[in-house]
């Protein structure tokens, strides 16, 4: 694993990142947090990140970042983009390599949606 965005904010419980800081360093990762998530989604489709997670983003806050990192060949999790527009989406982007992983680190860590 390498460093991964860790997204946080006032909507979700800070239980959330916690819960993902520490299974992404179980996993061997180290985690980066920038209070910027469209920021750190362009990192991950740079490369300089190799994915980023976040419980919950506005979908103003991360579409357009979305799409750059789905262009730049990172994978990207679905999610209803109506629903997304009203009340946000919990965000899981990664290298193909690392994606599956980052997906689990979500499942585990966030709370159900």
């Amino acid at each position: 694993m390498g460093s991964v965005g860790v997204g946080f904010n006032g909507r979700t419980a800070a239980s959330d990142a916690i819960n993902c800081i520490s299974a992404l360093i179980d996993k061997g990762g180290v985690f980066f947090r920038n209070a910027s998530g469209g920021l750190m989604l362009a990192y991950a489709a740079s490369g300089r990140l190799i994915g980023y997670v976040e419980a919950h983003m506005n979908a103003w806050d991360c579409l357009a970042g979305l799409l750059i990192a789905k262009e730049a060949g990172n994978e990207v999790a679905l999610f209803d983009v109506d629903h997304a527009l009203e009340n946000g989406a919990r965000i899981v982007v990664g290298a193909p390599g690392v994606y599956d992983d980052l997906t689990m680190i979500a499942e585990t860590s966030f709370a159900p949606r």
